[in-house]
């Protein structure tokens, strides 16, 4: 009777941990998305790094986060040690504070990213189930299209800006990712609700976003929503293929692609023609200025980068982009190279690239086994895979006009680091099970 007791007493622990935690990552998603919301357009700073209540809002969550961390610290060391890459990747970026153009904003930055980091290990410890986890996902991403959709109601003026719709956020571009993450979210959390009113209400809730991600004008966000219709069944189809068909089709499909490429360029040279004409005088919205700057500031330390967060909205003394006044006065304007890769590039060096997409693409690997795993079997396992997968085929176009690789603070920086320490997490689960399945069969 004394062991029943004790069993149900840890059982409604671990029950009572496991809300404590989905509600401290719903409570930190919300905030990620948010923040310190600033109503006056007029004022652009990077609030992020200045604002101190920022800072200690951020230090109250991870002391917030303590009980769990006292409850699960055996679960949280195994997810750690199971992110090495990225804890190699931030091991080098907080080397490359000491060589940082600004030493100061270079490690104030780093120090928010870790406290992140820390943050998201602590909780994913304390949340068992992966459905649950998702689905507080999909619930903060519609909490925030809600809280958009409103200040639209009642600020019209000051939601909608002459570039795109912003909401709540700063500039629409931020909104335009907002959106673009929640709609990948609640799409695949359709298939992790049971109730036919909960899904209509799921769906209601994509749908939504995907008017208001029409409505910022932000085209790559909405590339990337637009693309994963059509991504996610091919991955699903190749999922069920044999590793040796796997490799033909991806081989026969690099061979299309070449092929085109060289037909191309043969009808070209055939007519006397410029194969690359049809780029000639595209600025992608003034993007080939900056990309052009950012290169020559590459050029300069190609190796090791300018640091971890420290080339652009640093220290005016030591500012490379001031030499383009039309970019830069007092406050930032432009704080980012619109190019994920060449703003990894420009801090991290070619190290720091390297490191950072052997990151990206082992987590594509880790969310790819997982979705061959769940071939057969649908539920949380294969609609959270499907949706880690389209996330980062997504951030990986994305990228190409927007820089949101592990280079600031905000949601899509969480996301990505929550998506990575989950499919470690997952790796460790699998392992696990099969070492179990196999003592049961030898026992």
């Amino acid at each position: 009777m004394l062991r029943r007791h004790r069993a149900a007493a840890q059982g409604r622990a671990r029950v009572t941990i496991e809300h404590y935690a989905l509600f401290l990552l719903f409570a930190m998603l919300l905030y990620s998305a948010v923040g310190i919301p600033s109503f006056d357009r007029d004022l652009v700073v990077d609030s992020d790094y200045i604002s101190p209540l920022n800072r200690w809002i951020w230090l109250a969550f991870l002391l917030a986060a303590m009980p769990v961390l006292q409850q699960r610290w055996r679960r949280a060391l195994p997810i750690l040690r199971a992110a090495w890459p990225l804890l190699l990747l931030f091991s080098y970026f907080a080397l490359s504070t000491a060589w940082a153009l600004d030493p100061e904003a270079s490690i104030r930055r780093l120090l928010f990213s870790l406290v992140q980091l820390a943050l998201l290990v602590i909780l994913l410890a304390g949340i068992r189930q992966a459905r649950l986890m998702h689905i507080v996902l999909a619930a903060a991403c519609c909490i925030v299209a809600l809280a958009d959709l409103a200040t639209w109601a009642v600020m019209p003026g000051f939601a909608m800006t002459d570039e795109g719709f912003a909401g709540l956020q700063s500039q629409k571009n931020q909104t335009g990712l907002l959106m673009m993450y929640g709609c990948l979210a609640t799409g695949t959390a359709c298939f992790l609700i049971r109730g036919k009113w909960q899904r209509i209400g799921v769906a209601g809730a994509t749908l939504l976003m995907g008017v208001l991600l029409v409505a910022t004008r932000s085209t790559t966000s909405l590339t990337v929503v637009l693309m994963t219709p059509v991504l996610v069944p091919a991955l699903l189809l190749l999922a069920r293929l044999t590793n040796r068909a796997m490799a033909a089709a991806l081989g026969a499909l690099a061979s299309a692609m070449a092929m085109l490429a060289f037909l191309y360029f043969a009808w070209c040279a055939v007519r006397g023609l410029d194969p690359f004409l049809p780029l000639r005088g595209v600025t992608f919205t003034g993007r080939t200025d900056i990309w052009d700057f950012v290169c020559e500031e590459i050029a300069r330390r190609p190796w090791l980068g300018a640091g971890y967060g420290s080339f652009w909205a640093i220290d005016p003394a030591v500012q490379p982009s001031l030499q383009r006044a039309a970019w830069y006065s007092l406050y930032a304007i432009i704080n980012e190279g619109h190019d994920g890769y060449l703003d990894l590039l420009a801090t991290g060096g070619v190290i720091g690239l390297g490191l950072g997409l052997f990151v990206v693409f082992r987590a594509i690997g880790l969310a790819f086994a997982t979705l061959r795993r769940s071939v057969g079997q649908p539920g949380p396992d294969r609609a959270t895979a499907v949706f880690h997968i389209a996330l980062l085929f997504g951030l990986l176009v994305h990228n190409t006009m927007e820089s949101n690789l592990f280079s600031n603070t905000g949601l899509l920086a969480v996301a990505l680091m929550l998506c990575v320490l989950d499919l470690e997490r997952r790796r460790i689960s699998s392992f696990e099970d099969r070492e179990n399945e196999v003592r049961t069969r030898t026992g």
